[in-house]
């Protein structure tokens, strides 16, 4: 079969606009070049083509299982969306049962998530919901309020608190997400919230918005926000009920842990919550001990690298560790099940190397394509997510150079691959460096623009279509019969 190397760049949205767009201000000789002499179209990758809401920017973690699909999956938050509003709340054996444990204990209901619209990793709108209704049930609740500014605009926190106070439900606490959903082991940061939550440590205020008033003069944003104490009282307690309003798991995994099953982690000194429930929109890990209340029934068995598994082809997937799951467990249908003749590589970032750690990724990401190319593997599926990561810190003219610095890694790529007999695609899984507003209005979010889709070959032509498309097409192209549950996607090749 031809071999192909998918390398997906994370953040790369398409505009025309110059304004904020680090693209478009990037001297990148190698991509121009590739769009001028190569096919390529437009894939859409957001809202409801990649099973997500109407307008609702798409993600890495949605990308890389729809890329691996090759179908329409529905998403965790269209399927929460749908949980909320169809009186599923009232009709839940599992929420009724939590309901009466906090009446049978007179005990509290913690509401604890991330409180905004980015829609990524929760949706506080599906969390009022959830509050509304319990508040006909006459139980005590609190809302445990964490603070985006990723997903959002980075001092944005204001407008999601405003609308957990028009609710009347007290907020108890409120955090950044960088200290409360750490998902790289560091489990420092998870104490510093673990300590908020549990036992009461935090800088007591009396007023919300004079405390992040004071945080914004002292360049501290949303993301950022140190544990804050707003009702002292209200720290959890045995018998307790915590309703984790998250559906993304990945950044849940510690601090659930931490709360339900302390025995299972030795990083961060904690006590056991006796007679604690937690409610989990999803499951999350088999190590926590929590109660699900949504299923989800997607089957994506047969998507793509489970494909190739089974026809004996040679793959690769190569990452960062922090982004490594995205090759990994969602391109292969969010399973941990070894597929034969696949290697994984996931690339460690040195401690020497924390102060360039997106430069030394991308430049470490390529140097393992090439070797993977030069092994005639079959199928490499690649990530540098280091566009992406610096777009999200707002920071424009950082992310212009790492945009710069990938553009060398292209070359180098570009080179390897023309030796080695190699169809490159080049695409992303949602846009984000294209959009990063004005120096005075800074927007770290992602966004509903397309992405591209290039294929290194001249004598095909491409048309547009979604993130759905680019398994199929990858089938196609290798004259690989298409699968049953990829023929409701389209071949991108005329």
């Amino acid at each position: 079969m031809r071999k192909i190397l998918t390398l997906v760049i994370d953040g790369l949205g398409v505009s025309e606009s110059t304004e904020g767009n680090a693209l478009k201000n990037a001297n990148m000789p190698n991509y121009n070049s590739i769009l001028e002499k190569y096919p390529h179209s437009l894939l859409e990758a957001s809202s409801e083509s990649v099973g997500l809401r109407i307008e609702q920017p798409g993600n890495s973690e949605v990308g890389f299982k729809t890329l691996g699909a090759g179908q329409v999956l529905r998403q965790r938050s269209a399927l929460m969306n749908d949980f909320v509003d169809k009186d599923s709340l009232a009709t839940n054996a599992i929420l009724k049962e939590a309901v009466e444990h906090a009446k049978k204990y007179k005990s509290t209901i913690h509401i604890m998530g991330l409180m905004s619209d980015g829609g990524i990793s929760s949706n506080i709108k599906d969390t009022v919901k959830i509050i509304e209704y319990l508040k006909t049930q006459e139980v005590k609740i609190v809302v445990d309020f964490i603070a985006d500014g990723e997903d959002v605009e980075e001092k944005s926190a204001i407008t999601y608190i405003e609308m957990i106070q028009k609710t009347g439900v007290p907020i108890a606490t409120i955090c950044g997400r960088y200290y409360a959903m750490d998902k790289n082991e560091k489990w420092d940061r998870i104490k510093i919230y673990y300590d908020l939550v549990r036992n009461g440590v935090g800088l007591k205020i009396k007023e919300i918005s004079l405390a992040l008033k004071n945080c914004y003069i002292r360049n501290i944003t949303d993301k950022f926000l140190p544990p804050i104490l707003v009702e002292q009282n209200k720290k959890l307690k045995n018998n307790d009920v915590v309703i984790w309003t998250n559906y993304e798991d990945e950044t849940a995994k510690e601090i659930l842990l931490a709360l339900s099953n302390p025995s299972e982690t030795k990083k961060v000194k904690a006590t056991a919550i006796d007679n604690f429930k937690l409610i989990l929109m999803y499951p999350v890990d088999p190590k926590i001990d929590g109660t699900v209340l949504i299923n989800e029934e997607d089957d994506i068995s047969n998507n793509l690298g489970q494909y190739f598994g089974k026809l004996d082809l040679t793959q690769a997937r190569i990452a960062v560790k922090s982004s490594f799951d995205k090759v990994s467990y969602f391109f292969n249908g969010e399973t941990t099940d070894k597929i034969p003749k696949c290697n994984n590589y996931s690339i460690e970032i040195p401690s020497s190397e924390s102060d360039r750690s997106l430069e030394y990724g991308a430049v470490a990401v390529t140097k393992q394509i090439v070797k993977c190319m030069e092994r005639d593997t079959d199928f490499i599926l690649a990530n540098i997510d280091a566009a992406d990561v610096a777009a999200h810190t707002g920071d424009f003219d950082k992310t212009v150079k790492v945009l710069e610095l990938i553009d060398e890694c292209l070359g180098r790529i570009l080179e390897s691959a023309s030796l080695n007999f190699y169809t490159i695609i080049i695409t992303s899984t949602h846009g984000n460096v294209e959009a990063m507003g004005e120096p005075d209005a800074v927007i770290t979010a992602n966004t509903t623009n397309k992405v591209p889709f290039i294929m290194l070959d001249n004598k095909v032509d491409l048309v547009n279509g979604c993130l759905t498309d680019v398994a199929p097409t990858i089938l196609s192209y290798v004259d690989i019969s298409i699968p049953e549950s990829m023929k409701t996607s389209k071949v991108l090749i005329k």
